[in-house]
């Protein structure tokens, strides 16, 4: 086996090591019988919810251990043997049966690559949303719909992805050094115009939005939206209870297309005064231009990707270690594995910065006319609508958590008894 794979195969399977004893620790953290009371009684938790939220994360515990050392044990088997190189033979051999050049040879590689990975996936998407969720009382999709949905997802995949695929993979093999350049912006303006359509095009495919009714929800959020100069291109409800229980708020799409959508499971849990706090610290948010400098870093950093993938494609080693020929499409692949061990090191600073932008949104939100009974009832009631434990280990929070706990939010808007809160865990 190539070293340079061996080195691959030893990092990712360390990083799977670190996960599983990072879950460890936040189980055995969040299950200790003395702090879960302690946070049962802060939050007003009575012991049947405790307890179905305790069934519900052991549950989802098994199985995140389960799918993630099968995904990377299947994973890194196929990679070894030279499936990625099997792969390459067969998309050459579909694309020269078509008279076609290395583009369609890309793209019939990446299509391969992605039928494979949806069918190791599709067992693990079945299990969780027809046994997990259904066991939880959280699943109301149908057979029919989640079918349906995976299809609507395959076919805006092929529709919007192949053709920006095609056009780097164009890119790559065409305007030599500065490739890297002309492949960030053709990336950038994508991701724009994709987050353009989304609200009216995209979204609509999976779900049906209603405009939220006359009445005294829509007068308080318009008034909300006014108080904090917010110019929204409509309010609408989604159904997302056609699929879930889980509740959410939202407001999505950029320039003229801005909307705010409330799950219509939100608005069976909550009432206005909470949903208008809720949609505060959302809108708290975009006031506070954490959407706009969120947008920033991705742009840079996909500069920063398409520069560190430039400096690689000399590299025969590169291609080689995964028996793979040197070509635009086997480096995106090859980059690709390398960077999902690079992300999870930088997740922790990403998920530091957004608890930061957290904190500033509820503080927006108190300050916008919300008040601390009304936000923390309704964080209450979202985390009974998701049914997650309310402690987490501060490391694996670090590591994994874009919020801050529950407890910590609450304490710092002034929404807990201290009372009966329970003490700060060591860092």
């Amino acid at each position: 086996m190539p070293i340079l794979l061996v080195v691959f195969v030893v990092l990712r399977l360390g990083q799977q090591a670190v996960e599983t004893v990072l879950a460890v620790l936040n189980r055995r953290h969040a299950l200790e019988p003395g702090r879960l009371a302690a946070a049962g009684r802060a939050l007003g938790i009575d012991d049947e919810d405790l307890a179905k939220a305790v069934a519900y994360s052991g549950d989802r515990y098994r199985f995140g251990r389960v799918h993630g050392w099968t995904e990377v044990l299947v994973g890194l088997t196929f990679i070894a043997l030279g499936g990625l190189g099997l792969v390459e033979d067969g998309a050459r051999a579909a694309a020269a049966g078509l008279g076609l050049g290395v583009i369609a040879t890309g793209l019939a590689f990446f299509g391969i690559g992605g039928v494979l990975s949806g069918l190791l996936e599709l067992p693990f998407d079945l299990y969780d949303t027809f046994v997990i969720e259904e066991r939880h009382g959280f699943n109301r999709q149908t057979l029919g719909g989640f079918v349906l949905d995976r299809v609507k997802g395959i076919g805006i995949g092929v529709a919007l992805g192949g053709p920006v695929v095609a056009a780097v993979l164009w890119i790559m093999e065409r305007m030599g050094p500065t490739w890297w350049l002309w492949a960030w912006g053709v990336t950038t303006a994508f991701s724009v115009f994709a987050a353009w359509i989304y609200p009216t095009v995209l979204a609509p495919l999976f779900n049906t939005f209603t405009p939220v009714p006359d009445g005294e929800l829509k007068d308080a959020i318009l008034a909300l939206a006014r108080r904090v100069g917010f110019r929204a291109g409509g309010l609408f409800v989604m159904d997302a209870s056609r699929r879930t229980a889980h509740g959410n708020a939202y407001f999505t799409g950029l320039f003229g297309q801005k909307r705010i959508v409330l799950f219509d499971t939100l608005l069976e849990a909550m009432g206005t005064r909470e949903v208008v706090a809720v949609l505060a610290h959302e809108l708290g948010h975009f006031k506070l231009h954490h959407v706009r400098w969120a947008i920033v870093r991705s742009v840079a950093g996909s500069g920063l990707v398409f520069y560190g993938l430039g400096l690689c494609l000399p590299l025969e080693a590169f291609y080689s270690a995964f028996f793979l020929e040197k070509t635009s499409y086997g480096a995106l692949a090859v980059f690709s594995l390398w960077f999902g061990l690079v992300s999870f090191l930088l997740q922790p600073l990403g998920n530091a910065l957004s608890r930061r932008h957290e904190f500033a949104a509820d503080a927006f939100a108190l300050g916008s006319g919300a008040t601390a009974a009304e936000l923390g009832s309704a964080l209450r009631k979202l985390r009974e609508k998701s049914r997650h434990l309310p402690l987490s280990h501060p490391l694996y929070s670090r590591v994994y958590h874009s919020h801050p706990p529950l407890l910590e939010r609450l304490r710092v808007m002034g929404a807990l008894d201290e009372a009966v809160a329970p003490p700060r865990a060591a860092p």
